[in-house]
C-alpha cells in the first residue's frame, strides 16, 4: 500500500528527501554521488527515507557539462548542502568535483575513497550522516579550542594550518598538542596530518608530521561513544585531506 510522506509540519511531500516550501525544511540530511563510465548515480539520504537517481554518463564535454548541471538541479532541488563524491576512479572523481563545483557553490563537496561497489560506498554514507545528525556541536572560535602545556606547534604555519581545520569543526571541543619526538622512518612527505583512532569515549588521537619529527594531538570531540568518535573522525579525515590537496 502507498504510503504519504508528510513533513513535520503537516504538508504532504512529493518524495521522501522535498524540501518543504512550505516550512522551509530540508529534509535531506545529505547526498552521495557515484561516478562510473557508464552512468552518474546520486544517493539523497533523507529523514523520511532515501532516494536514487541514475543519469546516463556521455565522454563529450558538453554532454557532461549538461549532464552534471541537471544533476546539481536535482541536489539544489532539495537543499542537500553536504555532498560525497566517490566513483570507479580517482579520475572520475575529479571530474564530477571540477564541473560541480562551479553549479553548486557554496554547497560543501567532499571527495571520497575509490569504491568499486556504489552500494558500499552508499551503505556507508547512509550510516555515517545519520549518525552525524545525532551529533552534538558546539560554538566557539577555534582558537579557544587550543590548550594544553606544549604550546609548540610543528610544522611551521603548514602545521598550524592543519590544527586549526581540526578546530573549525563544530564537532571538536578542545585540541590538546602533545610531545614531540623524531621518527626515523617518517622522513619526508611535507607536513601531515594522520587521524588514527577514537577511543571508547569517541575522543580522537592524531599525528602531526614533519619529516622525521612527530608530535602526538589529541582531539576531544562532541562524540559520547566509539561509534560517534568514528563517524567525526571520518569526518575530520575527509576536511584534512581536502587541505592537503
Amino acid at each position: 500500500m502507498f504510503q504519504r510522506l508528510i513533513c513535520d509540519c503537516g504538508e504532504e511531500l512529493s518524495s521522501p528527501t522535498q524540501y518543504c516550501p512550505f516550512c522551509g525544511k530540508r529534509n535531506t540530511i545529505g547526498c552521495g554521488i557515484y561516478v562510473s563510465k557508464a552512468k552518474v548515480l546520486v544517493f539523497l539520504v533523507g529523514r523520511h527515507g532515501n532516494e536514487l537517481l541514475s543519469f546516463k554518463r556521455y565522454e563529450d564535454e558538453i554532454s557532461l557539462r549538461n549532464l552534471y548541471e541537471v544533476v546539481a538541479e536535482k541536489i539544489y532541488e532539495r537543499r542537500a548542502e553536504e555532498l560525497y563524491v566517490s566513483g570507479e576512479s580517482y579520475d572520475l572523481i575529479d571530474e564530477a568535483i571540477e564541473v560541480l563545483k562551479s553549479f553548486l557553490y557554496p554547497f560543501a563537496i567532499s571527495i571520497t575513497d575509490v569504491f568499486e561497489d556504489p552500494h558500499e560506498f552508499f551503505s556507508r554514507l547512509d550510516k555515517t550522516l545519520r549518525t552525524k545528525s545525532r551529533l552534538k556541536t558546539v560554538d566557539m572560535l577555534p582558537e579557544k579550542k587550543i590548550h594544553g602545556s606544549h604550546s609548540t606547534i610543528i610544522g611551521g604555519r603548514e602545521g598550524y594550518a592543519l590544527i586549526m581545520k581540526l578546530a573549525r569543526s563544530p564537532y571538536v571541543k578542545k585540541i590538546v598538542p602533545g610531545v614531540i619526538e623524531g621518527n626515523a622512518t617518517s622522513v619526508g612527505g611535507g607536513v601531515r596530518l594522520k587521524l588514527t583512532r577514537s577511543d571508547e569515549r569517541g575522543n580522537l588521537r592524531a599525528l602531526l608530521i614533519d619529516g622525521a619529527t612527530v608530535q602526538q594531538v589529541h582531539v576531544i570531540t562532541t562524540a559520547s561513544t566509539r561509534e560517534e568518535g568514528e563517524t567525526i573522525l571520518k569526518i575530520l579525515s575527509v576536511d584534512v585531506r581536502d587541505l592537503q590537496g
